[in-house]
This record gives structure tokens, C-alpha cells and sequence, in this order.
């Protein structure tokens, strides 16, 4: 058995497949792709199979391609808004 864990994999009616990790989507493969990973899903530890398409090697956070490290939060890491005091006007 191998360490990935909390994979899905759903497919659609276009022969689009989609995979989730953890209920969000960390792929979706299109065409020959698609035909091939069902194949590798059919042969093998379908965990580790999803784990080794989305690129998640178990090391930790996040899916392959996903940025990581300082600076890379969806609203940044402060630098260019620093923090700012402001003064009620009086009236």
C-alpha cells in the first residue's frame, strides 16, 4: 500500500477526467491523457497512480505547479500595502 491518500478521480460524458485531492481539483486531463491514466488507474494502486499524475511526491503541502513559499498567498504578502495609520478627521 502506498502513503498517498485522499485522492478521487471522477470522469466525464466528453471522456474528460477530473482528479480531486482532499475534495479540490488538482488535475483534469483531457483526450490521450485521460485514456491513459484510466488505463494506469485500471493496472495499479489507484492512490498512487492519482498521486504520481497530479505530481504530489508526499513530501508535503500542495500540488504540483501550485505556488509555494513567501509571497505567493492568493493576496500577497503585504510588501506593497504596507500598513498604514489613519487619522479620524475631526468636523
Amino acid at each position: 500500500m502506498s502513503g498517498a491518500e485522499g485522492f478521487r478521480f471522477a470522469t466525464r460524458t466528453n471522456g474528460e477526467v477530473t482528479i480531486f485531492h482532499h475534495g479540490k481539483l488538482a488535475k483534469m486531463l483531457k483526450d490521450e491523457s485521460a485514456q491513459q491514466f484510466l488505463a494506469a488507474v485500471k493496472d495499479g494502486d489507484d492512490q498512487q497512480v492519482m498521486a504520481d499524475w497530479v505530481g504530489n511526491d508526499g513530501q508535503g503541502g500542495g500540488v504540483a505547479g501550485s505556488a509555494q513559499g513567501p509571497g505567493t498567498h492568493l493576496h500577497g504578502n503585504g510588501e506593497a500595502h504596507p500598513h498604514q495609520e489613519f487619522r479620524r478627521k475631526s468636523g
